[in-house]
């Protein structure tokens, strides 16, 4: 809500998304931003894939991550491009992108 809310246009793709949908998705809307979160630590595992699959058939695509469990290390280490610790962060980092 609150990035639509900042003017940007938002694609969900709802929860408990497949890496093969994040990919599609990309290869659709080429040049778009991918914002990835977490809420629990046990799905922190499965963005470093989802990530590497993403650059994989695009390199150039940015990725964000945030979430509760998140933290910019984690970020970094995992290869995102960003990370948000609230959505208000995120926008930021968002809008400094383009």
């Amino acid at each position: 809500m609150m990035v639509e809310g900042a003017g940007w246009e938002v694609i969900d793709l709802g929860v408990d998304v497949k890496t093969e949908t994040f990919v599609a998705k990309v290869v659709e809307y080429p040049g778009a931003l991918v914002g990835i979160s977490a809420l629990l630590t046990t799905t922190m595992v499965n963005i470093q894939p989802v990530i590497e699959a993403i650059k994989a058939v695009s390199p150039d695509t940015k990725i964000i991550v945030g979430g509760a469990p998140l933290t910019a290390d984690f970020a970094a280490s995992i290869g995102a491009d960003g990370y948000g610790k609230d959505p208000g962060e995120g926008i930021i980092w968002l809008d400094a992108q383009f």
